[in-house]
């Protein structure tokens, strides 16, 4: 190699972090220069495009199953169906749920999150702790009874979860319900209506476990819902009884 081949062949070498290799480090996808340099597309919110890409089709998924469901039926509603009103591919909706029953679940999530809340809102604070329970669970009643079919579909699938990887979802549901349960009877302590050395989680926990049994009692076929109704009131009161606080 002659002395200005190597001159050239020098100067034809880019400094790092110079011209063009600076220019993509400075800026993402669409000019946007990225928090820390790399080009990793557009952050919005603390949530990267990949992220925001995927809630998206997630909240798409939802949406969809819960109106077909809503106008054609649980038991009439495809997983071909849903993905075709989500505009994604048959494949991809699989990506979020394993099967029509674990989609049932995931809409059932969803929603349920939002009606713990809205139902917590709504009870008085002061009313007696019997009433505050009866008026929580009369808005989950009323929302299984919205259509008990998809009810009965639902309560086997998150009984005998086909995707395990759903339970976090709704073991996160049941905290909620029983975080509400506690901050009920914690209010009751304080205005002397439950005793004092009650264990409020056992009790939001023995609570929630009798309206979940007697929920099933219902949804297959056992009783009426009016049986149910009656049966479940007697047995949360029997509860609530045991640890009223004697000296008031």
């Amino acid at each position: 190699m002659t002395a200005r081949s190597a001159n050239n062949a020098r100067g034809s070498v880019r400094s790092p972090g110079s011209g063009h290799e600076r220019d993509r480090g400075e800026r993402t996808r669409n000019g946007e220069r990225s928090r820390n340099g790399d080009v990793h597309g557009e952050i919005v919110d603390g949530e990267g495009r990949r992220e925001r890409n995927k809630r998206e089709k997630r909240d798409r998924i939802v949406a969809t199953a819960r109106r077909l469901y809503r106008e054609q039926g649980y038991g009439n509603t495809t997983t071909q169906q849903i993905a075709k009103g989500a505009e994604i591919a048959a494949g991809t909706l699989f990506l979020y749920a394993k099967s029509k029953e674990d989609l049932l679940a995931l809409v059932f999530a969803d929603e349920m999150r939002d009606l713990i809340e809205r139902a917590y809102r709504s009870i008085d604070l002061d009313a007696p702790f019997l009433e505050q329970v009866g008026a929580l669970f009369k808005r989950f009643i009323a929302y299984h009874a919205r259509d008990v079919g998809i009810a009965r579909a639902l309560i086997r699938e998150i009984t005998f979860l086909s995707n395990r990887d759903r339970a976090a979802d709704l073991i996160a549901i049941t905290r909620s319900i029983t975080d509400k349960l506690v901050a009920f009877a914690e209010r009751a302590v304080e205005r002397g209506e439950l005793d004092a050395d009650v264990d409020r989680d056992v009790l939001a926990n023995c609570l929630f476990s009798v309206y979940y049994q007697q929920l099933q009692t219902w949804l297959s076929g056992y009783v009426s819902k009016r049986q149910f109704e009656r049966s479940l009131a007697t047995m949360l009161e029997q509860i609530v009884n045991g640890c009223r606080n004697d000296r008031v």
